[in-house]
């Protein structure tokens, strides 16, 4: 089959060829549906986790086979790259060649569809009212005039393929450089943290398998000074004794930064802590405290705690069901901040009664579906609130004494270093800045051809949401016409 022309342009000049490829918009459109499907594949299978989670939660088989084909790390696999860099050229081909060649953009004879307007005066009446009216005049040549007011409407176009060109550019940032984790603080007990990681695409495409040593100069040190938590308290004719909400929880910190420079930091929710390259969020807490039995006066047993974590007394027998430890400072409407003094929910569930060897296997057929739904506990009896435990008013149970102790709190910050999210910042302020100017700041430009008959042609066109481009259109005509009177 003979070859198009175009084609055999192509064949001879394949750069020529390459660059027309990256200037189209159809290009454009395959790699957004392509890199959208890969999307939905990613929303279906989790993303980015470790072997030990996807076996757990499918089995060795399962993990093997979606792992073999790439499944579960869609967004940094070779594929997505490759398509991101594509796109990428194709918005810088789309952006800037298209625009260098559209610099001239007027045309020697009005189109089909220009508006026949009276102009006896030709373009110098033209110009005039236009002038007039705020639009600026780009070109004059002989008997043909184009001007535009408002913005430049390629270059709010432009400031859109910017923002998106620059999310791209952030996206293999984050590909190659990003990592993520967590840590737990307890008071005086210095945790160090490394600015780099083994884990990212980069360290393990630079270094040898098995090569994770982190020089000594790339951690900053975090030590807890005081973890601080606010609560409020809200009272109602249901509830007279009132519920306690959480307000904040703030960890105070001593930084170290991976130059030796030592600061003091107080991070709270939406206050994170930048350092290094890192941030660190207020993530979390963890809870510990003592659980005091005593028997006529007497220290029978002595257990450490946390908080929502079950927990056994050998002397009363059963499970502990703890809940949230309130320690911390109190805020409530119209009265003065008081410390809160520290208490937890508990709730009991007594241990199982002895079954006798004949009913043994229905029993643990029905124990092991209770186990599950109970979160791996055992079925047991029902559950038994007790109350509060409290670090002042003792709590008496099945002829014990209950009493709290020792109250500790430990804060748990999450982290991440990724030179990513500063392009992404970047490409949403343009990007909405351009939706801004698009919508509230039309642009028209005009182009008006004088006839040796006293008459002219004229086009207009409007660019912007809250523009109207009709009316505008009629009264620029009017003026045009009274103009030549």
């Amino acid at each position: 089959m003979a070859r198009t022309g175009t084609e055999r342009r192509g064949a001879r000049n394949p750069l020529r060829w390459i660059a027309r490829e990256l200037m189209s918009i159809r290009l454009t459109v395959w790699l957004l549906i392509v890199m959208w499907f890969l999307m939905v594949i990613g929303s279906i299978f989790p993303q980015g986790y470790g072997a030990e989670t996807y076996i757990g939660s499918w089995g060795e088989e399962k993990y093997q086979l979606f792992n073999r084909f790439g499944l579960l790390d869609l967004f940094h696999s070779p594929l997505f790259q490759v398509l991101g860099g594509i796109l990428l050229l194709n918005l810088v081909f789309c952006s800037v060649l298209r625009w260098a060649g559209r610099r001239g953009g007027a045309l020697a004879r009005p189109p089909a569809g220009a508006r026949e307007v009276a102009l006896t005066g030709g373009t110098e009446s033209a110009r005039k009212v236009l002038a007039s009216r705020g639009y600026k005049v780009l070109s004059e040549s002989g008997e043909t005039l184009t001007a535009r007011k408002g913005p430049w409407p390629e270059g709010v176009s432009l400031l859109y393929h910017l923002g998106m060109g620059v999310a791209i550019v952030g996206f293999f940032l984050s590909a190659v450089f990003a990592f993520e984790g967590d840590i737990t603080l307890y008071p005086d007990e210095p945790v160090r943290v490394p600015t780099v990681s083994a884990d990212t695409w980069l360290h393990r495409h630079t270094h040898a398998e098995g090569d994770t040593l982190i020089p000594e100069d790339r951690y900053v040190e975090l030590t807890l000074k005081e973890f601080i938590t606010h609560w409020e308290l809200y009272r109602n004719d249901d509830n007279p004794d009132g519920k306690y909400y959480p307000r904040d929880w703030m960890s105070d910190l001593t930084v170290v930064d991976d130059d030796g420079n030592s600061f003091e930091k107080m991070v709270e929710v939406n206050r994170p802590l930048r350092v290094s390259g890192l941030t660190f969020y207020q993530m979390a807490y963890e809870q510990e405290f003592d659980v005091v039995v005593s028997l006529e006066g007497e220290e029978v047993e002595r257990v450490r705690a946390n908080a929502y974590v079950p927990f056994a007394l050998e002397s009363v027998g059963g499970m502990f069901f703890p809940g949230t430890l309130r320690v911390g400072t109190l805020y409530e409407k119209y009265r003065e901040t008081v410390p809160v003094v520290p208490h937890v929910t508990i709730s009991w569930q007594p241990p199982e009664e002895p079954v006798e060897e004949d009913t043994l296997a229905v029993a643990e057929a029905d124990s092991a579906a209770a186990t599950e739904h109970d979160g791996g506990h055992g079925s047991g009896a029902e559950r038994v609130d007790l109350g509060v435990l409290s670090a002042e008013e003792p709590l008496e149970h099945e002829g014990y004494v209950l009493t709290l102790e020792n109250p500790y709190e430990g804060s748990v910050l999450s982290y991440r270093h990724d030179p990513g999210v500063t392009p992404l910042y970047i490409a949403i302020t343009a990007f909405i800045l351009g939706l801004v100017i698009r919508t509230y700041w039309p642009s028209y430009r005009v182009q008006v051809w004088a006839q040796e008959s006293g008459r002219g042609r004229l086009t207009f066109r409007a660019t912007g949401m809250l523009g109207e481009p009709e009316a505008i259109e009629d009264e620029l005509v009017r003026e045009l016409e009274g103009g030549t009177n």
